[in-house]
């Protein structure tokens, strides 16, 4: 989660359902409590550069928490299936969107945002973090980037905190609907905080743009993998 700001709760979906083998909706949300620790721990190594950029912090979050809670609780009438295959699907959209990209992109952050753009942004990031309980920085990296030009390290490391703020009404609602298996969570925490933090050091000595390739190639490769157990095992 450290290395690419998305607070690890979408590889660790996969990873719940293929090798612990826990039952769908179990293996989405345990991870989404895990992702607040694990959040805070990558974007600690970036606070201490001067790298969250908290005006966005803030605006993101007025928009993404509502949306949070509604994609959380939207959750209780949909098939773990679903859940699953669109969880592979927005791995391999994302991993696109990162590696092929228009060569006019900004590179330095702008000093104004779009307010539209970033509230759509926002909106989808809330939601799709309650919905596939993907801590929503698999959305808000790539939007930060592509959309708003901020540059990869401080669009991870706001991402993290944004995450971390996310997972907290995400947590609530599916903890109340009974999706989380809080010692399968508590396993899962031992490994990632540590890994947290290492990875949040490595990214910090990458290239901006080696860093936004090794994104997107390690989310395409997990996305097929999961997605071709996902239908396999259907």
């Amino acid at each position: 989660s450290g290395l690419f700001g998305i607070g690890g709760a979408l590889i660790g979906t996969p990873l719940l359902r293929v090798l612990a083998e826990l039952p769908p909706i179990l293996a989405l949300a345990t991870p989404l409590p895990v992702a607040i620790p694990s959040a805070l721990s990558g974007a600690a190594a970036y606070w201490r550069r001067g790298l969250v950029d908290k005006t966005l912090t803030v605006r993101t979050l007025r928009v993404a928490v509502p949306m949070t809670v509604l994609g959380s609780a939207i959750t209780h009438w949909i098939s773990g299936a679903v859940l699953m295959v669109a969880t592979a699907l927005v791995l391999l959209y994302v991993a696109a969107s990162m590696v092929v990209r228009s060569s006019a992109q900004a590179t330095t952050a702008q000093t104004s945002l779009p307010s539209q753009r970033l509230t759509i942004a926002s909106a989808v990031a809330g939601f799709a973090a309650g919905f596939l309980a993907i801590g929503g920085g698999i959305v808000l990296v790539p939007v930060f980037v592509r959309w708003l030009g901020v540059p990869i390290h401080r669009a991870l490391a706001t991402s993290l905190v944004c995450v971390a703020a996310m997972a907290i009404p995400g947590t609530l609602v599916h903890a109340l609907l009974g999706h989380i298996d809080w010692v399968a969570a508590a396993l899962v925490a031992v490994a990632a905080l540590p890994a947290s933090r290492l990875g949040a050091a490595i990214a910090l000595r990458i290239t901006s743009r080696t860093l936004e390739v090794l994104y997107g190639v390690v989310l395409g490769l997990f996305g097929v993998w999961f997605l071709v157990r996902t239908l396999l095992a259907q």
